[in-house]
Parts: C-alpha cells; structure tokens; sequence
C-alpha cells in the first residue's frame, strides 16, 4: 500500500482506538485544530473504563486528498 494510501486511513473518525492499559474501545472526547499546522486536527479519545487519555494528530478530511 502506498504512502498516501496510509494517510489517508487517518482520516477516517469511525476506526477503532482501543485503550492500552485495559484494551477498552476509547470513544472520542474533542477534536480541536491543530496549532502545528492549519491541515491538521488534534484528536483525544477518552476511556470508559479506566479514563485514560489518549491523543493523536490528525490530517484534516476537507483538505482535498481524496
């Protein structure tokens, strides 16, 4: 699979993020822009069952790469 192909994998809000500490499905808690650059969001998964976070930077879905 390409490169690109990979990236834009990231894009998708409905993939599954499981927890590391208790392998719980993490469910999405805010998804802000990103100050590193304006193509990008910030998203943070919450866990139900530990409350542990979990953040992760994202490409944005508008910015035309599909």
């Amino acid at each position: 699979m390409s490169l690109l192909g990979e990236r834009q994998k990231t894009h998708d809000l409905s993939m599954h993020v499981s927890c590391w500490r208790c392998d719980a499905p993490m469910k999405i808690r805010t998804i802000e822009p990103s100050t590193l650059s304006p193509g990008l969001d910030e998203i943070v998964y919450g866990c139900p069952s530990c409350t542990d976070e979990r953040k992760q930077t994202v490409m944005r879905a508008d910015t035309g790469l599909y």
